[in-house]
Formats: C-alpha cells, sequence, structure tokens
C-alpha cells in the first residue's frame, strides 16, 4: 500500500522539486540583477589603484631628489599635481569613456570587473618590471613589451590591449626616463612596438604561433630600435662598429648593431618565458578561455569529447553539426567563430549522464518517456543542463563555455513535452532553469542546437519544410522572450536564420535526395 501510495505523490513531489528550483533560480536572477545595478560604473579593485598611486608618488620623490636640490614645498606640489591628473583623467575622462563604453557594447559589470582587474594587475606587474630596469641601471629594450601585450590581447581583447598600451606608454616610459629627449623616443618605440603586436595577435591559436609572433615582433623591435638610435644621434660609425660590448645591457652602454641584437636577443627570451609562465596562471585564476585553450578544447581526442563519441554516438554528430552551422554564423555576424565552434562541440556534454532519454541515441529502442510520468521527464530533460555545467566545471573547460552550456536552453519551454501534457500541467512546470542567453555566441548555440534538432525529426525534408521549420523555431524563441539579454538585432537574427536555412538544406534535402536516387 506504501509502494502504491508513493507512486501516486511521485509526480507531485518531482514536480514540487522542480517548482523550488526554479523559484530557487529566479531569486539567483535578481540577486545578480541588485548587485550589479547597485556597483554600476563604480571603479572596482581600489587596493590596484592605491599600489600604482604609491607607486607613482615614491617615483616623483625620487626624481625630485635625482634633479637636485629639492624643498619639501616643492615635493609637495609635485606630488599634488600628480594625484590631480590621476584623478582627472581616472575619475572623469576615463570613466566616462568606459561608462559609454559598457552601454554601447552591453558589457555586464562582472565582466567589466574582471577585465580592468586583469588590465591593472597587468601593468602594476609592468611598472615592477621597468622600476627593476630603472634601480639596476639595465636597457629599456631589455623591457618584455610584447609578451605582456601579448598576455593582455590573449586574456582580454585588442580593445583592452590599446588601453593599456596608452596608459602604461606613458607610466612606464615616465618612470625609466629621466630626460625629456629619453622619454620622447622611449614613448615611440613603445607605442609603435605595441602597436605591431596586436596586428600579429589574432594570428595566435598555438604555442608555436606564438613563438612565430615573439620573433617577428623581436625583429621588428630590432629594426625600431636601430632606426631610432640613427634619428637620436645620427652616428652611423658607432652602430657599425664591431666591438662587443661586455656591458651591452647597460643603460648607457655603447650602442652598435651587435650590442642591440644581443639586448634583443634576451628581450625575445623574455617574452616568451613571460608568456609561458603567466598565461596559464591568469586563465586559470581569472577563468579567461583563450583562443589558445579553445584549441586545445577542439581537439577531437580530449577526453570529455572521446566520452560524448562512445556513449551518445547521436548527441555526437548532432554537436558536430551545430558546431558547423554556429561557426559559419559567427564568421558572417563578425563574432568568435572559434568559441561558437567549440561551444557546439560541448554545449549537450550533460547528455553522457542518461542519452538513451534523448531521441538522436534511441537507435532501435522504444523511447523510455512512454514508460514514464511526463513530469519526470521534463526532469530529465532539464537535468542534462545541470549535468553539462558539472563535467565542463570537471574537466576545466573555461567559464566562456560553461556559460553557454547553461544558457544554451535558456527558461524555454520543453515543446514535445508541453503538447502531450497541455491538459494536466502548467506552462512554467516545464521550462528549462535558464538564465537567458548573456551574449550572442550563446544566442547562436541556442538558435543552432534548436533548428538543427527541430529538422531533423521532419519526415521527407523538403526545402520549403526546412525553411519553415527554422523560421517558426527562432520566431518561438524571439517571441518566447529568449534573446532579451543579448543584443540580438533584427537584422542578425535575420541573417542567422538564412545560413542555417540555406546549410540545413543543403545537408538533409540534397542528402534525403542522394539516398532515394540510389
Amino acid at each position: 500500500m506504501f509502494n502504491k501510495l508513493f507512486i501516486r505523490l511521485k509526480p507531485v513531489l518531482l514536480s514540487l522539486i522542480s517548482k523550488i528550483e526554479q523559484l530557487e533560480q529566479k531569486f539567483r536572477i535578481e540577486q545578480r540583477v541588485k548587485i550589479t545595478t547597485k556597483h554600476k560604473f563604480s571603479l572596482p579593485d581600489e587596493v590596484l589603484g592605491l599600489l600604482l598611486l604609491i607607486i607613482l608618488t615614491i617615483e616623483v620623490i625620487m626624481k625630485s631628489f635625482t634633479l637636485g636640490q629639492t624643498s619639501r614645498f616643492e615635493i609637495l606640489i609635485r606630488i599634488l599635481g600628480l594625484f590631480c591628473i590621476i584623478y582627472i583623467c581616472v575619475k572623469i575622462i576615463l570613466k566616462y569613456f568606459v561608462k559609454k563604453f559598457i552601454e554601447m557594447s552591453q558589457l555586464n559589470y562582472e565582466q567589466y570587473r574582471r577585465n580592468l582587474v586583469i588590465v591593472l594587475t597587468i601593468s602594476l606587474l609592468q611598472i615592477v618590471f621597468v622600476i627593476f630596469l630603472k634601480i639596476n641601471n639595465l636597457n629599456f629594450y631589455l623591457l618584455p613589451l610584447t609578451g605582456f601585450v601579448i598576455l593582455v590581447s590573449l586574456l582580454l581583447n585588442i580593445w583592452w590591449a590599446v588601453v593599456f598600451i596608452i596608459v602604461n606608454a606613458l607610466l612606464c616610459v615616465y618612470i625609466y626616463a629621466d630626460l625629456n629627449t629619453e622619454m620622447f623616443y622611449h614613448t615611440i618605440f613603445y607605442i609603435l612596438s605595441s602597436m605591431y603586436v596586436l596586428t600579429q595577435v589574432e594570428k595566435i591559436f598555438s604555442r608555436h604561433n606564438m613563438i612565430h609572433t615573439i620573433v617577428k615582433s623581436t625583429l621588428i623591435n630590432y629594426l625600431l630600435a636601430v632606426s631610432l638610435q640613427l634619428i637620436r644621434y645620427n652616428e652611423v660609425r658607432s652602430l657599425l662598429n664591431l666591438h662587443i660590448s661586455l656591458a651591452f645591457y647597460a643603460k648607457n652602454a655603447h650602442s652598435s648593431l651587435i650590442n642591440i641584437a644581443m639586448i634583443f636577443t634576451i628581450n625575445g627570451l623574455t617574452n616568451w618565458l613571460l608568456v609561458t609562465l603567466l598565461l596559464s596562471l591568469f586563465e586559470s585564476v581569472y577563468q579567461c578561455t583563450t583562443n589558445l585553450k579553445l584549441m586545445e578544447l577542439a581537439n577531437f581526442n580530449h577526453p570529455l569529447l572521446k566520452r560524448l563519441m562512445t556513449e551518445a554516438p547521436g548527441t555526437y554528430h548532432h554537436s558536430l553539426l551545430v558546431a558547423s552551422l554556429a561557426e559559419t554564423v559567427a564568421t558572417k555576424i563578425g563574432l568568435n567563430q572559434l568559441l561558437c565552434k567549440v561551444a557546439g562541440y560541448y554545449h549537450d556534454v550533460g547528455k553522457i549522464v542518461q542519452p538513451e532519454y534523448f531521441i538522436e541515441n534511441q537507435i532501435s529502442m522504444q523511447n523510455p518517456h512512454t514508460e514514464i510520468n511526463p513530469s519526470l521527464s521534463a526532469l530529465v530533460i532539464i537535468n542534462h543542463v545541470k549535468e553539462g555545467v558539472k563535467l565542463a566545471r570537471k574537466y576545466k573547460l573555461g567559464k566562456s563555455i560553461v556559460d553557454i552550456i547553461e544558457q544554451h536552453h535558456g527558461n524555454s519551454v520543453i515543446y514535445g513535452l508541453y503538447e502531450k501534457t497541455l491538459e494536466l500541467f502548467d506552462k512554467d512546470i516545464i521550462r528549462y532553469l535558464g538564465p537567458k542567453p548573456q551574449t550572442k555566441e550563446a544566442a547562436i548555440i541556442m538558435i543552432c542546437d534548436s533548428c538543427e534538432a527541430a529538422c531533423r525529426a521532419i519526415q521527407e525534408p523538403s526545402p520549403q519544410k526546412i525553411k519553415e521549420t527554422v523560421e517558426r523555431v527562432i520566431n518561438t524563441k524571439f517571441l518566447d522572450g529568449q534573446f532579451d539579454e543579448v543584443p540580438l538585432t533584427l537584422r542578425d537574427i535575420y541573417v542567422i536564420s538564412n545560413i542555417i536555412i540555406q546549410m540545413l538544406i543543403s545537408f538533409y534535402h540534397l542528402r534525403t535526395q542522394q539516398n532515394s536516387s540510389r
């Protein structure tokens, strides 16, 4: 009797648990929104900013004493002037433009704060390196500019790297140089050298590419240094001197082509060591997913992809198609195509846990959903998102991939179950837990995933049927509010729809025609 009672109460208990989880998820989202609105546009991590200010203040005091007899009043006036400049630059000008940048790009507060902390941390490391060079009277060209710029560009993006270059070109040169002429030439070298690195960063997809970029940047830096020496001193004979100075690394050492070449040989090795040692550390600490990390995840020998291929082969095949669709769409609308491709591979890894409950894996077997309660079916289907997030974290796929796995269904309705349980359950009972897509990449994976699954289920697919199905799926997602929190324009949706329709027609319809002709 107890067993019968438990069987009857089981669907009610499961639906109650699902409702509680939905309320918990809603509460978390509300709390996140409150935190975001509370701290909006305030510059974070005052500790790093204070450290930077202290370093610059000490530098002003040291520079004042090196210039000769300087009174305390003059030092105080210089420090006050420095404080005024920093206040105007950071609190008024920089804060205003950062605010406009956030409004334009729809960047959320947490991501903005993380990016700013990364920039400040790397800036402090570079300033410490510059102070080390100055204290030990070492040549400015030993500063590993290329390594620092590569770190910022890979961990964040080119625009953050431009901000990093402009700010640090002024700070680092001011700290290192004593004369105005030194400041001028070192600033030119810093900016030109760093900007060249930015033109090469987009080509870095492997450790080999990174070494190639460092070598090319080192050669360009060598040419820049030689050219600046010619302009500054106008002495060709000293450059052509074959004498090798034993103190070639010193600040005021005799400059020749050989001595400068030795400096940049050391500089290239320092750049390589810097990126090799710090990139993985920053990736793990700040949860950044760089192109190098994505290329490693795109390898089909990755343990999690191997598990997906062997334990859920239907889902694996579906994931390959979604990845192909997402990569093509991202290329057309100017997004990170590598991120979309890799996220397509891993978006459904949670189905490994119970693969037989998903139709693409049900080969020559009865659908188990016909034998269980609809509310339990909903929990099993919804659970694949949770399991996917757990597996992604276990295998350290990175925050970007974890977020897309969590968001690729949003809080949309499981329509297959909704049609069957229309009279028994409320629509909200059989919704995914969310959150909705927060980035364009997550929205693309959602669209590609839903469209491919819907077109796979078409009996005798034709171009017209595929077109109608794709448009219906996208319209349903749009009207359900799944794109409310992502800056997708109607033009983007139109372009995405056309690309997916063309690709799915070429795959399903043409394949069906080839099979029928055989």
